[in-house]
């Protein structure tokens, strides 16, 4: 056989061959092929993990980020032996949501290791959202009272799903808080401004003072809600909210720098101890054990000019203020003379520092026994006077609270009521013995309360299962 034979066969037989590959194996292969889905529990097709990512709604875990507690669980009393436990919830995830998240929140009063309480549920996290989390009202047997609450997130169950859809889009306006002092109650006007039917909606809301203490929540459901229509909701509590608000103390951030007169005449009632010197300084000691826990000081004081570096810098603790405080003296090497402005100055300037907090308020609090006779210019007598009104005026641009103290009888007070933000904000001593009382009044203004921090948390429920 010749070789152009054996070729010819060679090639007759790979036809052959071929053509029963073809014809028996397309057949068996669309007999048994399935092709790829999402619930086949193989990692196939365009997945990144089993069953999940690419096309698949369902969202890988690593393709997830976990929900953020934002802060610890409150547990709210709404009356006696009644409660109430609300969290706040972050999901930073742009299109991943849960349909049902279990949780559980574990309530214990003030001396037990061991829940009082333990409740079970699980909620609907919609995407990109911030929600508030509410369980309640619940009444304890025996009487217990919890103190406070932990929440568990079985975030290794959830089940992450895509979803693409634009978010409901829903407005909130003319909300407005009545009745705090006998049963508040809580309206606001809600509208649909999408472009279809909204069901079920869940509106939370949650009080808080200017610190982030939530101390009230409560919630209500709308049924459903048209395209451009609008509906009232109304949050109601049986309670006050006037004894929760004596309870909230300084709740607001302040930074305060006290300025304190340290010239020659503050010994002039008597030498040693220097008076009125060591009543200003006890009683600015009472003064700053006086401010809250959110609060924060600091320490200049002035005679020629202000103390460089200054006494204590914002941060300082409270014994470091003490110390601070205790250290002021009367310089004897030269003749201590009265510059005010340098006083509101250097406070201004520590205020506006780094050390000063953005989201604080800023406080000086100034106090001297004398009128301003520094600085000195040529010509103007008057000088030192409008230089300590000036210094004042660009710290109370600043947002700077200005409050002034004129102690004895050697003040201006038309001087102070012009520093100070307000003829309000400006105190007289007639002697060192009525500090006490105006640094109590000025501790106490400084101090804001404000319970009137309002959230309203709104969430879409994708069916009627979770309104109870």
């Amino acid at each position: 056989m010749n070789e152009w034979s054996r070729t010819r066969k060679r090639i007759v037989f790979s036809i052959v061959f071929l053509s029963l590959a073809i014809l028996i194996g397309v057949p068996v292969f669309l007999m048994f092929y399935r092709a790829p889905t999402c619930f086949d529990k193989s990692q196939n097709g365009q997945e990144t993990g089993v069953d999940c990512g690419g096309v698949c709604q369902r969202l890988c875990v690593a393709e997830s980020l976990p929900l953020i507690l934002k802060g610890d669980p409150r547990v709210l009393k709404v009356k006696d032996n009644l409660f109430e436990v609300v969290v706040l919830v972050e999901n930073p995830n742009l299109v991943g949501e849960i349909y049902k998240a279990s949780y559980t929140f574990k309530l214990y009063d003030a001396s037990s290791t061991i829940p009082v309480k333990i409740i079970e549920g699980a909620t609907f996290v919609p995407k990109n959202t911030t929600f508030a989390l509410l369980e309640g009202p619940f009444s304890l047997e025996g009487g217990a009272t919890p103190s406070r609450a932990t929440i568990e997130l079985k975030q290794d169950k959830f089940e992450w799903q895509k979803n693409n859809e634009p978010e409901p889009e829903i407005v909130l306006k003319e909300t407005r808080l009545t009745r705090t002092d006998t049963t508040p109650r809580l309206d606001t006007l809600v509208e649909n401004k999408s472009l279809e039917n909204l069901s079920n909606i869940d509106l939370t809301a949650v009080i808080s003072d200017r610190a982030g203490n939530i101390f009230a929540s409560s919630k209500t459901f709308i049924d459903t809600l048209a395209p451009g229509r609008s509906a009232s909701a109304v949050f109601t509590w049986p309670e006050p909210f006037k004894d929760i608000e004596k309870e909230e103390i300084c709740g607001y951030p302040v930074d305060v720098v006290l300025s304190i007169d340290r010239s020659g005449s503050m010994d002039d009632l008597g030498a040693n101890p220097p008076q009125p010197l060591t009543d200003v300084k006890n009683t600015a000691l009472s003064f700053v054990r006086q401010l809250g826990k959110n609060d924060r000081s600091a320490l200049v004081s002035f005679a020629n000019e202000a103390s460089s570096p200054i006494d204590a810098s914002l941060g300082a603790t409270v014994l470091d203020m003490e110390r601070a405080i205790t250290n002021i003296r009367i310089a004897t090497t030269t003749a201590q003379n009265t510059n005010i402005g340098s006083g509101i100055l250097s406070a201004r300037q520590e205020l506006n520092s780094a050390r000063g907090r953005g989201e604080a308020d800023k406080v000086i609090v100034l106090l001297t026994d004398g009128v301003p006779t520094l600085p000195e210019k040529s010509g103007s007598p008057e000088y030192p006077k409008t230089f300590a009104l000036e210094s004042a005026r660009l710290a109370k641009e600043d947002g700077i609270s200005v409050y002034t103290i004129g102690l004895g009888k050697d003040i201006d007070s038309s001087l102070l009521k012009a520093m100070a933000t307000t003829t309000t904000e400006a105190y007289f001593a007639p002697s060192a013995k009525d500090l006490n009382t105006i640094y109590k009044q000025i501790a106490t203004k400084i101090c804001k309360t404000n319970f009137t921090e309002i959230e309203i948390y709104v969430r879409v429920f994708p069916d009627r299962s979770f309104l109870r």
